[in-house]
Order: C-alpha cells, then sequence, then structure tokens
C-alpha cells in the first residue's frame, strides 16, 4: 500500500485472513452466562435446557365431556347403549381438568346423551387414553425443552417456563462500540448549513447489529483529529468486545482510521476487492477486531454483511437467516471492474418466464437506493461483462409483492 493508492485483497482472502487472526486470539470462544428465562428472548443457548418437570404433569381432558373407564364402553352400540351412573362410572370434565382416576378416557359432550341428572346413556366404546392428555405428553422431565446454540423464541420462552426451567444458559452478547468519524458530520436533528453532513449511518450499523445480537452504543461523532481517534478507540477496545469506525478508511489526508488501527494493535486488511466499499480497514487492538466501515452508507451496508455479520454468526455459533434467491433475466448488459466482486443494487419486475432484473442507477452515496432496490446482484471477480438477457440469481432485500 502507498500514499493514495490501496492494493486490493481478494474478498474470500481477506475474510480468511480476519477469521484466522480472530480465532487465533480465541474471540470465538464466547462466555456464557446465566439468565431468567423470561428475559431470555432473542437470546442464543449455550447449553441444553432441560425439563424441571413434565408438561403436562397431571392427566388432564383434551376436551369437554365425561371421564369414563374405557373398559365399561366395550359393549356400547347405538343398538344396545350402556348406562353409566354418576360418579361411580362417570364424571363431568372441561378441557385442562384433571382427570381423576380410575377413569383413562373422555367421551365428548356431544357424544353422551344424558337421561336424567347423574345418568347418561353411550351409544359407541371408546378406546383407552382418547382425549386424554397424559402426564409429560408434551415433554418429560428431564428432557430438552431448547437444545445448544439455539436462538430463543417466544414460543421457547414459554415452554422453558411450562417444563419449570426457569433460568437458561446463554452466550454473553457482544458488546459492540461504533464510532462515525469526519469533521464535515454533525447531527441529523439540526439545521444544515452547506458542507455539513448528516451523521445517519450509526442507524444502519446499530440496527443491523442489535438485530444479529448485539449490545450496540454509538458514541460522539469523533472530528478528523489523530489524538481524539486514538483515545476513543483505546478505551471503546478497553470496554466492548466489536469496535467499529465509521469513515475515514481510504487515502486522503483526513482518512485516519487504518493509522491509528495499527497504531494501537495491527491492520490485517486494507483495501477488499469488492465494490461498493473496497477501502474497508479490518484489524485487532489487543484481542477486539476492530473494523472500520467506508463512509458512504451503501459501502457501510455492504462492508456490514461482507464481515461483521459473519464475525457474528461464528461468534454465536449460528447462521441468520438468509433472505431468499429468485433468477431472473438481465434487462441490460451489466459491466463490471476487472478483479473485483461487485454487489449491483436492482429492481425486480414480473414477466412471463420470472423475473426481470433492471440496474438501479447511482453510486455507493445513494442511500434511497437500498430502499428502492429488491435485491442484490452478486457479480464474480472473474466475470467482467454480463450481456442483457443472461439468466442470474437475486438475493432479495424485501418481500416480493
Amino acid at each position: 500500500m502507498t500514499r493514495g493508492h490501496i492494493d486490493l485483497m481478494p474478498l474470500d482472502e481477506a475474510q480468511r485472513r480476519f477469521f484466522d487472526a480472530l480465532d487465533a486470539v480465541g474471540f470465538f470462544a464466547a462466555p456464557e452466562e446465566c439468565v431468567p428465562a423470561r428475559r431470555a428472548l432473542g437470546r442464543i443457548t449455550s447449553r441444553p435446557a432441560r425439563a424441571r418437570r413434565p408438561v403436562p404433569h397431571f392427566r388432564s381432558a383434551a376436551m369437554d365431556g365425561v371421564a369414563v373407564v374405557a373398559d365399561r364402553t366395550t359393549s356400547a352400540s347405538p343398538e344396545t347403549p350402556i348406562r353409566l351412573q354418576e360418579p361411580q362410572d362417570f364424571v363431568y370434565v372441561d378441557t385442562g381438568d384433571v382427570v381423576p382416576a380410575p377413569f383413562d378416557a373422555v367421551i365428548k359432550i356431544e357424544d353422551v346423551r344424558q337421561l336424567e341428572p347423574g345418568l347418561i346413556e353411550v351409544e359407541r366404546p371408546i378406546a383407552s387414553g382418547k382425549n386424554l392428555r397424559t402426564i409429560g405428553e408434551d415433554v418429560q422431565k428431564g428432557e430438552i425443552v431448547v437444545p445448544e446454540t439455539f436462538k430463543v423464541t417466544p414460543e421457547a420462552v414459554a415452554a422453558l417456563l411450562n417444563a419449570g426451567a426457569f433460568d437458561v444458559w446463554v452466550k454473553r452478547q457482544l458488546r459492540a462500540m461504533y464510532f462515525p468519524t469526519g469533521s464535515e458530520l454533525v447531527s441529523p436533528m439540526i439545521d444544515l448549513r452547506p458542507g455539513q453532513l448528516p451523521e445517519s449511518n450509526s442507524q444502519i450499523v446499530s440496527g443491523y447489529l442489535r438485530q444479529w445480537g448485539c449490545v450496540v452504543d454509538i458514541g460522539p461523532i469523533i472530528p478528523d483529529d489523530r489524538a481524539a481517534l486514538r483515545s476513543a478507540l483505546g478505551e471503546a477496545a478497553a470496554e466492548c468486545d466489536l469496535v467499529l469506525v465509521g469513515g475515514g478508511t481510504s487515502m486522503g489526508r483526513e482518512d485516519l482510521t487504518g493509522t491509528v488501527i495499527s497504531e494501537l494493535g495491527r491492520v490485517l486488511v486494507h483495501g477488499v476487492a469488492y465494490h461498493p466499499g473496497h477501502p474497508v480497514v479490518l484489524g485487532l487492538v489487543g484481542e477486539k477486531p476492530a473494523i472500520g466501515l467506508p463512509g458512504y452508507p451503501v459501502a457501510s451496508w455492504v462492508a456490514l454483511h461482507l464481515f461483521v455479520r459473519p464475525l457474528i454468526e461464528r461468534y454465536y455459533g449460528l447462521a441468520f437467516d438468509r433472505p431468499p434467491i429468485v433468477e431472473g433475466r438481465l434487462a441490460e448488459t451489466i459491466r463490471s471492474a476487472p478483479g473485483a466482486v461487485e454487489f449491483v443494487r436492482v429492481r425486480l419486475e414480473p414477466e412471463a418466464d420470472g423475473w426481470r432484473v433492471i440496474k438501479l442507477r447511482g453510486g455507493a452515496s445513494r442511500l434511497s437506493s437500498l430502499i428502492r432496490a429488491d435485491g442484490i446482484l452478486e457479480v464474480p471477480a472473474d466475470v467482467r461483462e454480463l450481456p442483457a438477457g443472461t439468466r442470474v440469481r437475486v438475493r432479495l432485500l424485501k418481500t416480493l409483492s
């Protein structure tokens, strides 16, 4: 790398180098903590959670009716109905009620004819266990309710509480800090003057990090000042698990991110062969990952998905849901820079045999293009041109109507 020029590393090599370095310092060995099941929603389990009691813990009626001893109904038929007397032959039960011994089946109330109070007639036999919830029918005591490396869902929280598993071991959440940098950045809430840019990338970064299971703090805007950036990054690396810097990753006079990370630790990668967003910085401060994200919003978004998302997935040991892929046909020829993976924002229009794929115009500064885009088309590094009419695969960004 020379002043004003970044030597670009192939994308797969950059990812491998970064993650191998993190693996070497033990970053992916996530510590665990025990939390109440009621507060475990969205957390990733570090151990299986087992039932401390059976579910249900008593025999109960699965529907409204009468509880009977099944063997006493074997001769029942429309021609020769049997009569049952309460309480020795049956008891009335509603859904969820305890079914006392010796009764072992429940006849639906609509299949019973009441002759007089306490006396009923039954025309069909019933099998033992019919319409009866047995002890442990859902979960046996000691059975795994939630497995290891499982993202706790609302249903899982309910199941844990039902089973008496009131505490659950989970992987400690990654604590991330994001610093927007640049003397031109100001709060988006003020009236802007020429030369001032609203700082909004923090909302993209923190929003995705929270979706991916991190605890996130947004630091103050750091001006183009080496000492200020160095102080902020050093303090954050001491307190957090992951430090992210927005902007200052290129080779201009005020692009300080790579320099400061190298002073505090080491830069593993500076510049990756993909577009948009190639001047990304991947490094370590101590044993903590420090990532410099490009300043343009689309470039920052791409870097988040290429480097931060897989980092978090490895930490938790769980791949997040991937948006579906659809096939379509290019509406126009797409040309790509040689030797670099290109991530192209596209719109999709329905046509007779699938989707028409239309490239969206605009550079990495056009945040609105991510809102208008239906998906992302990845052009491999060894492809210079995709002619119009080529069938391509598009990863969706939204549900298609």
